[in-house]
């Protein structure tokens, strides 16, 4: 590196450092002061974790996969091996904060000629989301899903252990597998390490918690009812506001406030129907990939079509389901040049500034029907339809890229990352189907 580029990566580096510091300390204050009581999650995996040696680890968290039950049990562990299991939930704080410092870094450094607007995405995404984002654990599966984005070019095995790991902590990262594979340059390093990471921590589940512990996040999703902030619920909330007598929003065994009411258990229903539909619509669309050779902004358009079509046709959409969609969204600003990337990133930033002002700022609004619902449900509703429309963009534009992607007897698996990369490049800059 010459001398002008490293200064210049010199200056880079200190903005960045600058904006990060200034922003985290806002969300810092959010989470310490002014919205402290969304921490209520680090207590409850506090008290579980400290239940283990009564109830077993096979029977903890058992909404979580189990090896994302070891993720926030390693700060558990360190307090404990420092004698202050009081401060669990200083340790989860500190843990995700440097897990955002290393994502940032990473987006500075691998960005290349984009990487001020990919930064800047990520440096406003954890501020607009606001407490949230410390405050629960779907930031660690988010950030791996991003990684695997960023990395898949470059390194495509780590990329692929990135994904692998993010699914085992979460499954919904699950989602994202089929397009990291599909590029033909590096399918075969993918999919080979995927698997051998995916077959371990299964195999780690049943030896520790039996089969039916690597089904019990999905048993435990299947018996929720109608989440407020759900797309589907979103017709009964405005009713809620307009006639709040007729339905009812009440906090479950599943930690979540639900609605009943007229209608709810079609919406339910409605939200059932689009879910079963969403299979065998991303099947289509993954065995057209696979049968093809996208390039990498076809395969970011695919992940992020596929996770937000699971988002909006869901009866859970909790806040933290933000941070599903944002890493990937800096990751791909960062590996992809595109207008209309760009324009769908500044869409999705102010749905996540509206999910904060849902909450947690106004929840208490919706939870105790005070004087500010009304502006609550509006909020919810901006929110959810944008993501509605962030969907069916992602959904077009990644249908529309994989039927134009060449087949598989064109390049082979040894095509470099330069070429993986070139023809997004190429058509964008030609304002073909990269620029939208």
């Amino acid at each position: 590196m010459t001398e002008r580029p490293r200064q210049g990566l010199l200056r880079l580096g200190a903005v960045v450092a600058l904006a990060w510091l200034v922003s985290r300390a806002f969300v810092l204050w959010l989470l310490l002061d002014r919205h402290a009581w969304v921490r209520g999650d680090v207590d409850y995996f506090a008290g579980s974790l400290a239940a283990v040696p009564d109830a077993g680890l096979a029977h903890t968290l058992v909404e979580y996969p189990l090896p994302g039950v070891v993720v926030v049990a390693l700060p558990w562990l360190l307090v404990r091996a420092l004698g202050a299991p009081e401060t669990y939930g200083a340790a989860v704080i500190a843990f995700s904060m440097v897990a955002d410092a290393a994502f940032t870094v990473l987006l500075t450094c691998l960005a290349g000629s984009r990487r001020w607007g990919a930064v800047t995405v990520w440096l406003l995404a954890v501020p607009l989301l606001g407490a949230t984002t410390y405050a629960r654990f779907d930031l660690v599966p988010g950030l791996l899903a991003g990684v695997a984005l960023l990395l898949l070019a470059r390194r495509p095995g780590l990329a692929g252990g990135a994904a692998a790991l993010a699914a085992g902590f979460k499954l919904w990262p699950a989602l994202v597998l089929p397009a990291t594979a599909a590029p033909v340059a590096t399918r075969r390093r993918v999919v080979s390490v995927v698997t051998v990471t995916g077959a371990l921590m299964a195999a780690a589940t049943v030896a520790i918690g039996g089969w039916q512990r690597l089904f019990s996040p999905l048993t435990w999703q299947a018996e929720r009812g109608l989440q407020i902030e759900s797309v589907a619920a979103t017709p009964a909330m405005v009713g809620w506001a307009l006639l709040p007598g007729r339905y009812v929003i009440e906090l479950t065994e599943h930690h979540a406030f639900e609605i009943t009411g007229p209608g709810a258990d079609a919406l339910l229903l409605a939200s059932g129907l689009a879910s079963a539909l969403l299979v065998p619509l991303l099947l289509g669309l993954w065995l057209m990939m696979l049968r093809g050779d996208p390039d990498l902004e076809t395969v970011v358009w695919a992940a992020l079509a596929a996770v937000a079509a699971f988002m909006v046709t869901g009866k859970v959409l909790s806040p933290q389901y933000m941070l599903w969609l944002l890493p990937m969204a800096a990751a791909a600003n960062a590996v992809v040049e595109s207008r209309t990337l760009r324009w769908w990133t500044a869409a999705l930033l102010l749905a996540t500034a509206a999910t904060q002002v849902v909450f947690p700022e106004l929840y208490g609004e919706i939870t105790l029907s005070g004087d500010k619902a009304g502006w609550a449900v509006l909020a919810l509703t901006l929110r959810n339809a944008l993501l509605v429309a962030l969907t069916a963009a992602a959904s077009w534009l990644a249908v529309r890229r994989v039927s134009a992607a060449p087949r598989t007897n064109a390049p082979g698996p040894a095509r470099t990352e330069k070429a993986l990369t070139s023809r997004g490049s190429e058509a964008s800059g030609a304002g073909g189907p990269a620029s939208g």
